[in-house]
């Protein structure tokens, strides 16, 4: 039998390539809770779950605004989306979306060769990997200044601008972020933008939209000391 010796540098050089091989394809990801205000008033909640089954990671999101006045219901929004990812890629997606009274959804499926997208912005054929808009995924902003995405509510393409602005430390001092400027418009043309910030660990950990004029700010239930 032959004993064969490799020099340290090499076999340190073997385990950071498989190191790197490895943490590319694999998203890092812990279940998220958000609770969500309209100027300062909380109106809901943003919730992501997550299961991991031979390599097939399973997001599950659930989202619930409810605007009252004077005790009525002025604008009620419901979205459940389910998404499967393998190998750091988007391979299926089913979203349901209640807008305040107008149904929205957004089937995605990945193939061989392409990937079908039907919505209700219409029936898709595309050759390229998009990250769709449930903004769990540091991979929307990473490594690029304008991204091509899926909106979840409806098949329809939203071409982001997309603005590092640098770090900051958010919830009283107790977490390092990176902060991110998202400007766009969605096929139905509505305007888009967004601020947005994830951990050092790529988690996303806050967000603020306007909405009708309006600020929405999204506060991670454990920090969140309203």
């Amino acid at each position: 039998m032959v004993i064969q010796h490799y020099p340290l540098k090499k076999i340190f050089f073997i385990i950071l390539l498989l190191g790197f091989s490895l943490e590319s394809k694999t998203l890092n990801v812990e279940d998220i809770s958000f609770n969500v205000y309209r100027n300062g008033s909380k109106i809901g909640f943003h919730e992501l779950r997550f299961s991991d089954n031979n390599n097939l990671l399973k997001a599950e999101i659930n989202i619930k605004f409810e605007v009252t006045f004077l005790g009525f219901v002025v604008y009620d929004y419901n979205h459940q989306n389910i998404e499967n990812w393998k190998d750091g890629n988007l391979i299926s997606l089913k979203t349901q979306t209640d807008k305040n009274g107008e149904n929205l959804f957004c089937n995605f499926q990945k193939n061989d060769r392409s990937s079908i997208l039907n919505g209700t912005a219409g029936n898709f054929e595309i050759f390229e990997n998009l990250i769709p808009t449930s903004y769990w995924n540091f991979r929307l902003v990473e490594n690029s200044d304008f991204k091509k995405v899926i909106n979840t509510q409806d098949c329809g393409y939203i071409n982001f601008k997309i603005e590092n602005l640098g770090s900051e430390t958010i919830y009283n001092n107790t977490i390092n972020s990176t902060h991110y400027k998202l400007t766009g418009k969605e096929s139905s043309g509505e305007e888009v933008n967004i601020d947005i910030w994830y951990d050092d660990r790529k988690n996303w950990v806050k967000m603020i939209f306007i909405k009708d004029g309006s600020e929405i700010e999204y506060f991670l239930r454990d920090y969140d000391k309203n």
